[in-house]
């Protein structure tokens, strides 16, 4: 496992299933792009053989655990990360933090000296987990009766009371997470696969495991290392001096992108077809609604597409295009 280019030890880990591959996509070149000389790891949480395939080649595969089925809950593989380390044979002593960045994440103007950063002041304050706080500002209690139904969050909120929680306790975003502890992965993993399914079910008990347990952490700035939801209105795309687009509210820097909003006209999710100059991808696109957002994600999969083309190709995981494009083109097709 590579070390980063100053030689600290981040383990950087991300998670797909088979439909969101091309989201997918995105998030490893632009962390390419934004991260060079570390390597981000994939979970299988539903791959194709081809897809796998294509992830073992460039080194990047965590397989699933034989404990764990294919037809698995996305949601529930994921608060299973350790299994998935320990089966791909990842001694966590060899590392000084994992780094967990959710698949439809878009790095924007971040190195890797934010991220040590983080684990710099984790560190100097004993945390075990650094996370950004919930966009909305809301605590767990009031995530606990986020709908007009109390039944439809009730299995969180009845494990908030069992733990004997303070409902002011911040409620903390797992899109993208620092952790420095085996121990609270495995507590993670084990809370989520007991508890019955719910929306946010295993973010809920990533919570209930931190507050009930006490563990040091530090709450990120969510607009500025997961940008989302209504903070996406107000994102806005410019040039830096090495001619990579950075993105900002404001003064204030936005590290990542993140595709997810509890509000539709956010977001983009289509079957679609790229054509990157005389290859043609083709599948569910999941992206940002945003125009010039949208754009450069489009084309910061165009990069991947022509950077691997020929094992793409050669896995059949695209094809030659009906038509070729001078560049990139995009279009919607028929469900």
């Amino acid at each position: 496992m590579p070390l980063s280019p100053r030689g600290e030890r981040l383990l950087f880990i991300t998670g797909s299933n088979a439909a969101f591959f091309n989201s997918l996509l995105i998030c490893l070149q632009s962390f390419s792009d934004r991260i060079p000389g570390c390597r981000l790891l994939v979970c299988d949480y539903g791959l194709t053989p081809q897809q796998r395939q294509f992830l073992a080649e460039l080194g990047q595969l965590l397989l699933a655990p034989p404990d764990i089925d294919p037809a698995e809950d996305v949601f529930r593989c994921k608060a299973a990360l350790l299994r998935y380390l320990r089966y791909g044979g990842v001694d966590l002593a060899n590392f000084d933090a994992i780094v967990w960045l959710d698949g439809d994440l878009t790095l924007m103007n971040v190195g890797v000296d934010d991220f040590l950063a983080v684990t710099t002041a984790m560190t100097a304050n004993n945390a075990v987990i650094a996370a950004c706080g919930e966009p909305s500002g809301h605590n767990i209690g009031q995530m606990a009766v986020l709908f007009s139904d109390p039944a439809i969050m009730r299995p969180f909120a009845e494990a908030i009371a069992l733990a004997n929680l303070d409902p002011a306790l911040p409620y903390l975003s797992t899109g993208l997470f620092f952790c420095r502890s085996g121990e609270f992965l495995q507590r993670w993993d084990q809370q989520t696969q007991e508890t019955a399914h719910h929306p946010l079910f295993e973010q809920n008990m990533f919570n209930l495991v931190l507050h009930r347990d006490q563990c040091p952490f530090l709450n990120l700035d969510c607009e500025a290392w997961q940008a989302q939801g209504a903070s996406l209105d107000k994102v806005r795309l410019q040039p830096t001096p090495g001619g990579q687009r950075s993105a900002a509210i404001g003064e204030k820097n936005i590290l990542t992108l993140h595709t997810t909003s509890p509000m539709p006209q956010h977001l983009l999710t289509i079957r679609g077809r790229l054509v990157v100059g005389p290859l043609q991808v083709e599948g569910i696109f999941k992206l940002l609604f945003a125009e010039p957002l949208r754009l450069h994600q489009l084309e910061v999969l165009a990069t991947f597409v022509h950077r691997y083309g020929e094992a793409l190709l050669r896995l059949g995981l695209c094809r030659p295009a009906d038509t070729p494009a001078d560049g990139f083109a995009f279009t919607g097709v028929p469900a």
